[in-house]
């Protein structure tokens, strides 16, 4: 009689279990990993900005600290700067409470060379854009991580501002009365 060479079924059951457990074990971190990566993406984003908003303020304080509505050559593109030197648009604005949702959105697009893609909260037609831009009641662009929008659909108009957002979002704010950047991530 040949000598019969395998597993036997106890064995490969018993494999199969400890996979399982390996699995269930990595799962959550591998998850974690992705939200670590995205909340990275979001800080370097954020960073960058930042040293954006503070090469304006730079040129704006060599200009003389001009006073009133004062556009501010960045790179061949005309900013408005607010009244303490801080980007604010592309129109008359001159404080932050003169912006808007598409004041914020030309000032995202102007820091970058090549900036992320965005796309104002209720806009239809999403087409994964990266980030969703608001201007909030409090004077402050919102620049939020675009997650879970599927594409041709509407972007939801409350998508940013929404109550769990600083909680289930991850992106951060601008300030333009105070140039500060403010990240949040879950």
């Amino acid at each position: 009689m040949k000598k019969q060479q395998g597993f036997t079924l106890i064995e490969l059951v018993i494999v199969v279990i400890i996979l399982g457990f390996l699995g269930a074990a990595a799962v959550p971190r591998l998850l974690d990993v992705t939200d670590d990566a995205r909340d990275a993406s979001v800080e370097g984003v954020a960073g960058g900005f930042a040293s954006a908003v503070g090469l304006v303020r730079a040129e704006w304080e060599l200009a003389g600290r001009p006073a009133g509505n004062t556009n501010i050559d960045y790179d061949g593109i005309a900013l408005d700067v607010t009244d303490s030197g801080y980007p604010a648009g592309n129109g008359n604005e001159s404080q932050a409470s003169d912006m808007d949702a598409q004041a914020c959105q030309f000032v995202f697009q102007s820091m970058f060379q090549s900036a992320p893609t965005t796309i104002l909260a209720g806009a239809a037609n999403y087409d994964g854009e990266r980030y969703v831009v608001r201007f909030s009641t409090g004077s402050e662009c919102q620049f939020v991580l675009a997650e879970g929008i599927e594409s041709g659909n509407t972007v939801p108009a409350n998508y940013v501002n929404d109550a769990a957002t600083t909680a289930n979002r991850q992106g951060f704010e601008y300030n333009a009365d105070s140039g500060q950047i403010t990240v949040f991530k879950n």
